[in-house]
């Protein structure tokens, strides 16, 4: 705790200010057997769009299935180490479209069926890589990890509140060198921002390509990423903000969104679905896969927001995940408070907003789209938004074996690794999962995960209360500054006052200040200024009281 501005004598207020740190997540992860590993008597759901197969036989010899088939068709090798699973489907292990990386979430994707996390964030590249190598050695619990690391960005417009932290491309040869330098590392993915200029983007991707790695990015011109030859673009706004056919009205938009004027939840109103078709006709021929990572923002507005709601409680309350940061509470169960506090014309327009999200999904699915379910959690809790957001797919009128693809092959084609991954079948990496229930007839189901096997190797799905990351991340999710000032420095007892919460760097739109436990009015300024408004008094009693800037336990 960090004392700041402390005074003495009657009327003054005392404040404090308090960053909290919990602890974050992990153990080390099951040792292979050396005997070959078969599962069998469950339904199987390959995810390459096939009927179902009842009663099938998976045999597994170190990390890779040797062979598929109904019982009675294929060997059982005499040594083996048999998994019965009858009266569960059997389906790949999920692969997040849209994974953000944290230091304590392994355990939460592992026990939610997820095996593979494409890290679409801004992550260090060393640490991005410290994490992938000790979570293949079997020193981290999670999955496993392919990444973008820090993403490729260009310098932000005069009005940004604050430049985006990643390698920054002042030239083409900039982006060239940057994309050379992450093939070399190991890295499998190359992610752009939105302010890069576009011929630095075509060399970048120009590169990548010719270095065999795939390309995504952040951007509101889907027509320049398939031009380009992008493998991905990432949330809803990209194709949403191109159909915007006014450009400058495009970045009028995105600059209210990006400066706090309005927020996500607002932004879809504004697309123009006239211009729908081209953006997906284009998207289609070119390959561009696509995560509208809806979830994260607009689950409260799906018919299925109670019951998300309550599997999200059924995690954080959970008392073997209590290591998980209080902020991720804050942040997922505040989701709903958000649009409860709407007014009803505001609220009317996020759901018109987030009707043409659906149509927009459903259109692109049916012209062969490749479509990815991702988490983003952001705003919602990692893992899980991916299974919330396939529900969410079949809401806007996919099938459910396209929405179980959308979080299987479709991301692994995605980022050309669908040579090992994404389906079950002979000669593909072992990651295999199998769940009560039938997804095909209640998507809801993929939730139920009651055996996960990550690289042929069975693996613990539950929480562990001790669960610790050996290598947490250098810059904590959602931290507060640790120096912080605040001016002016006191102020009279009975009296309201504006404040100024100032540090050097390290604030987000996330940030709330709480005065002995009552939410103040919090405006962001940017990564270095709060302003709280106080309601009435800050201090209606002679006891001093305790400003605290922090997420919510």
């Amino acid at each position: 705790m960090n004392s700041l501005n402390r005074c003495k004598g009657p009327g003054i207020v005392l404040m404090l200010l308090t960053a909290y740190l919990l602890p974050v997540a992990v153990e080390s992860q099951t040792t292979a057997p050396a005997r070959p590993l078969v599962v069998r008597g469950g339904t199987l759901i390959d995810a390459t769009g096939r009927p179902p197969l009842q009663d099938v036989v998976i045999v597994i010899e170190g990390e890779r299935i040797k062979a598929v088939g109904k019982r009675g068709d294929v060997a059982v090798p005499k040594d083996s180490r048999i998994i019965d699973v009858k009266g569960k489907t059997i389906l790949p292990g999920f692969i997040d479209g849209h994974c953000h990386l944290l230091d304590f979430v392994g355990e939460l994707y592992l026990y939610l069926g997820v095996t593979t996390c494409p890290d679409i964030t801004q992550n260090d590249d060393e640490w991005t890589m410290a994490q992938r190598d000790g979570t293949n050695l079997g020193k981290i619990r999670g999955p496993r990890i392919w990444s973008t690391g820090t993403r490729l960005v260009g310098a932000p417009p005069a009005w940004a509140l604050r430049a985006e932290r990643g390698h920054l491309i002042k030239t083409p040869e900039d982006a060239r060198a940057i994309v050379r330098k992450k093939k070399e590392m190991g890295l499998d993915v190359i992610k752009f921002n939105e302010y890069v200029s576009p011929e630095a983007i075509k060399a970048g991707a120009e590169e990548a390509i010719r270095l065999g790695l795939p390309v995504t990015c952040h951007c509101l011109d889907v027509f320049l990423a398939a031009e380009a030859g992008f493998a991905g673009v990432e949330h809803h706004w990209a194709p949403g903000m191109t159909s915007i056919s006014d450009v400058k009205k495009r970045w009028e938009i995105h600059e209210r969104r990006m400066t706090g004027k309005i927020n996500t939840a607002d932004v879809a109103f504004y697309y123009e679905p006239e211009n729908f078709d081209k953006i997906i006709k284009a998207m289609a021929e070119k390959q561009v896969s696509w995560s509208p990572t809806i979830a994260t923002w607009f689950r409260p507005l799906s018919p299925s927001a109670e019951r998300f709601k309550e599997r999200e409680l059924s995690i954080l309350n959970n008392p073997k995940a209590r290591y998980l940061p209080a902020v991720m509470r804050e942040q997922t169960l505040g989701q709903y408070e958000r649009y409860a506090k709407f007014s009803p014309e505001r609220l009317n327009q996020s759901r018109e907003g987030y009707q043409k999200l659906a149509d927009f999904t459903y259109r692109f699915a049916q012209a062969g789209g490749i479509i990815r379910a991702g988490s983003d959690p952001n705003n919602g809790l990692p893992a899980l938004g991916l299974h919330q957001e396939m529900v969410m797919f079949v809401e806007a009128g996919l099938t459910p074996m396209q929405a179980i693809q959308s979080a299987t092959i479709n991301v692994a084609k995605a980022f050309r690794k669908d040579k090992d991954f994404g389906t079950v079948e002979a000669g593909k990496i072992a990651d295999i999962i199998a769940i009560d229930g039938d997804p095909l007839k209640d998507i809801w189901a993929v939730q139920n995960v009651k055996l996960v096997v990550l690289n042929g190797k069975v693996v613990d799905n539950d929480f562990h209360p001790n669960h610790k990351n050996p290598i947490p991340n250098i810059r904590p999710w959602r931290a507060t500054p640790s120096e912080i000032e605040i001016a002016p420095g006191s102020i009279v007892q009975g009296l309201g006052a504006t404040l100024k919460i100032s540090a050097r760097r390290g604030f987000d739109r996330f940030h709330k200040v709480t005065l002995n436990g009552k939410e103040l009015e919090t405006r962001f300024v940017n990564s270095s200024e709060l302003v709280v408004v106080g309601q009435g008094d800050f201090a209606s009693k002679s006891a001093p009281a305790y400003l605290i800037v922090s997420f919510k336990k």
